[in-house]
C-alpha cells in the first residue's frame, strides 16, 4: 500500500496549483502514507521473534518515528482543534511539493484553520547534497515529514523483515506473484409450495 500511495504522491500534490479541487486528493495521499507507515511501524513491533534489539528494526523505528507522532496528531486532531487560538500552524498542515518542471521551485499551501501568526515549514533543500530533501513534505506543529526518505527506510526493512520471516516461519515458501481470488455465484432457488 506504502509503495502505491508513493508512486503518485508527488504528482497529486503537484497537481494542486493548477486545480486546488485536488486538495482533499493531496492531503489523502499525505496523511494515508502516514497511517500507512505507523500501521507498518506496529506490525514490526509485534512479530514474534523479531528482536526489538535487531539493529534492522531499530532504524526503521528510529527513522520513522515521526509517522508515530504525525499520526498520533491527527488521531486526536479534535483536541488539537480545541487549541485553538493558541495554535500558529495550520491545522491540517502546510503541504509542500517541488515543481516537476522546475526542480529548483516549491511551492507551500496552507490547509485548515489559520488564526493570527500561521506559522509553516516548506521543503527542505539539503546545500551540503544540492538537492530536496523529499519531493514532498507535510508539516505540524513545527515538524516535517519528508515522505521520500521514510519510504526508502520502509523498502530497506521491507528487504531485510520478508527473507526473515521467510527463513523463521517458512523455510522454503516463496511468495506466489498471483494470489487466488475466490469467487461465488448465487443460484436462485427454487421452491416447490405442493
Amino acid at each position: 500500500m506504502l509503495e502505491h500511495i508513493h508512486s503518485n504522491l508527488h504528482a497529486v500534490c503537484a497537481g494542486v496549483k493548477a486545480n486546488k479541487v485536488s486538495l482533499p486528493s493531496a492531503f489523502w495521499h499525505c496523511w494515508s502514507f502516514v497511517d500507512t507507515a505507523h500501521r507498518i511501524r506496529e506490525i514490526a513491533q509485534a512479530l514474534p521473534g523479531l528482536s526489538n534489539k535487531t539493529p534492522e528494526l531499530r532504524a526503521f523505528l528510529d527513522a520513522t518515528i515521526i509517522a508515530e507522532e504525525f499520526r498520533h496528531y491527527i488521531q486526536h486532531l479534535r483536541r488539537e482543534l480545541s487549541k485553538i487560538p493558541g495554535n500558529s500552524y495550520p491545522v491540517w498542515g502546510s503541504l509542500s511539493w517541488v515543481d516537476p518542471a522546475d526542480p529548483l521551485l516549491m511551492h507551500t499551501i496552507l490547509a485548515g484553520a489559520q488564526v493570527g501568526n500561521t506559522q509553516y515549514a516548506g521543503c527542505v533543500y539539503d546545500t551540503f547534497e544540492h538537492k530536496w530533501v523529499s519531493k514532498v513534505s507535510l508539516s505540524i506543529d513545527g515538524k516535517s515529514f519528508n515522505f521520500d526518505p521514510i519510504f526508502d527506510v520502509c523498502l530497506q526493512f521491507r528487504d531485510f523483515v520478508v527473507p526473515w520471516l521467510l527463513a523463521t516461519y517458512a523455510p522454503g515458501i516463496k511468495f506466489r506473484e498471483e494470489l487466488p481470488i475466490l469467487s461465488a455465484r448465487l443460484q436462485h432457488i427454487m421452491h416447490d409450495d405442493t
